[in-house]
């Protein structure tokens, strides 16, 4: 028997019990214009340097990294951390090629201080005229120039300021020693319990670890004002711990696995299983969104990263009710496939760090975040459901074209959804003239993004009436939809790629390449699989 709906939600809330002492990962410092734990900031780190978010070699944990590094920097400089993938950037460096593709920090440093005059003009440079070659070796000294800071505590802004500084700039312990700075009691606190605690790691003694983290948890209830919350950072380290969304998208694939062994064997119990599976998923990729609103304190929508995880939670919330009512198992491959496939388009975007980066300016603004932006996401996942829909429709028309009942079936589905992402992406579209109107001072400029979100519209527009009119038969009109997907596409990530407009962000990297082959496999499908049946009925009668 499948999974009831009493053990998916014993499942999920035992999957969220947290700890409730104060760790060392806990510890906050500013970083990127952001309060963080000290957890983040070693992954993040860690991530720019080896690649990975642990070493599992060594058995270390980002954290336990960072601390050994700050203990015994001598040793850490020894560590082969640099993860160099590119054989001109090592032979520029005048170092061996490795298969193994790591290099510790004092391998690396004498060829990039031969480097320093043409990693200076690199510098001087604009990026779009950089090479691969040229960017990777900027990238590398900065990661160099980064991991020193480390490793004496420069780059480490661990101490809040006092209660008359005029900004809310930390201080890293380096800045005390070298300029002699005053400080304040919460900053001696903390600064005596770090010390008790690197002392305490350094000699083994678990117990003055312990009594240290409980000073230093004291310590922070002494910083005047708001800067943070120790819940919060205790909910961003125990999230980067738990990996909600790396769960959640195994379980969309196990779901989809029990789906198509259901079609061969017991499919009742099995497709029962699947449903739990993907509602189990939802659950998990649900939470994750709502922890990252929470630390931030905004909507999941403002980078492209965000803006991926969260169409994918709008597509698979569609997908659920889709086969709630219709119980025949194309809800679930709807949400199972799409979820995978954002899931993975999403973790390509966030390779390169922390994912939870300050806004842009004119995006700091939580109302219209709230409204605008979100009400148009929500089109996009709506609009993308219609499209999936669309192609299903097509498919089913070539596998079982005598299905009538089927067939209207589907129809009837995609034909509800259009409308559905038909009125987000139109009630988005004006609270986004609204929001330019306020932010810009006008309600329409003609900005590559503004086209993009009016040409979903218009071309939603085009295909219900078509269909209503009867200008389109049921194919058609799947294929119109199955396009739409496209235009969807381009509003969304193509317009970055122009690198102009007030809605133009920064997040265009790698997106070239993928959006042309998301196009020609469109493109290919739509067309190939409407105009099957077709050649296929020509082809029976020659």
């Amino acid at each position: 028997m499948g999974l009831s709906p009493r053990y998916i939600l014993l499942i999920f809330l035992l999957a969220f019990l947290q700890a409730e002492e104060f760790d060392v990962r806990d510890i906050p410092l500013q970083d990127q214009g952001r309060i963080k734990p000290l957890d983040t900031f070693a992954q993040n780190h860690l991530l720019a340097f080896y690649g990975k978010r642990s070493i599992k070699e060594m058995d270390l944990s980002a954290t336990d990294w960072i601390l050994n590094l700050i203990l015994d920097p001598q040793n850490g400089k020894e560590q082969k951390i640099f993860n160099i993938r590119n054989p001109e950037v090592v032979s520029s460096i005048y170092l061996d090629w490795s298969t193994e593709h790591k290099y510790s920090f004092n391998e690396i440093l004498p060829g990039l201080t031969n480097q320093a005059a043409l990693i200076s003009v690199i510098n001087q440079k604009p990026d779009a005229n950089r090479s691969v070659f040229e960017k990777q070796l900027l990238e590398l000294n900065n990661n160099a120039m980064r991991f020193e800071e480390i490793s004496y505590l420069k780059a480490m802004k661990l101490l809040p300021p006092d209660e008359i500084s005029e900004t809310d700039e930390w201080s890293s312990p380096l800045e005390f020693i070298v300029n002699g700075r005053s400080s304040e009691p919460h900053q001696d606190a903390i600064l005596n319990a770090l010390q008790q605690y690197l002392s305490g790691r350094l000699a083994g003694q678990e117990a003055s670890m312990q009594s240290a983290m409980e000073n230093y948890k004291a310590a922070l209830l002494m910083v005047p004002g708001e800067l943070f919350d120790i819940t919060v950072l205790k909910k961003e380290t125990w999230m980067n711990r738990v990996n909600l969304f790396y769960t959640s998208v195994g379980l969309y694939l196990c779901a989809f696995i029990l789906l198509g062994l259901s079609w061969m064997i017991q499919p009742l119990i099995l497709k029962r299983a699947s449903y739990a599976l993907l509602i189990l998923g939802f659950l998990f990729h649900a939470y994750g969104i709502y922890l990252r609103m929470h630390i931030m304190g905004r909507p999941p929508v403002s980078t492209l990263y965000e803006s991926v995880i969260f169409v994918a939670f709008i597509v698979i919330l569609f997908a659920i009710i889709l086969e709630y009512f219709r119980r025949d198992g194309l809800g679930i491959f709807v949400g199972a496939v799409s979820g995978s496939i954002f899931h993975y388009i999403g973790f390509s975007y966030a390779s390169d760090g922390d994912t939870l980066g300050m806004l842009v300016a004119v995006l700091n603004s939580n109302f219209w975040l709230a409204t605008h932006v979100t009400t148009i996401t929500m089109g996009y996942g709506a609009s993308l459901v219609a499209g999936f829909i669309g192609h299903l429709y097509l498919v089913q028309a070539i596998r079982q074209p005598e299905n009538k009942s089927s067939l209207k079936s589907i129809f009837n589905n995609l034909f509800g959804i259009t409308l559905i992402a038909l009125f987000f992406t139109l009630f988005g579209t004006i609270l986004g003239g609204i929001w330019a109107d306020q932010s810009w001072g006008r309600f329409w400029g003609w900005d590559p993004k503004e086209n993009g979100a009016l040409l979903i519209v218009l071309w939603q527009l085009m295909m219900v009436h078509m269909r209503l009119s009867g200008l389109a038969k049921p194919a058609e009109f799947a294929l119109g939809m199955a396009l739409n997907n496209i235009i969807v596409a381009l509003a969304w990530f193509g317009v970055n790629l122009l690198q102009v407009g007030l809605h133009s962000y920064g997040f265009d990297d790698g997106v070239a390449r993928n959006l042309f082959i998301f196009i020609a496999l469109e493109l290919i499908i739509g067309f190939g699989t409407y105009l099957w049946p077709g050649v296929k009925k020509k082809h029976h009668f020659v």
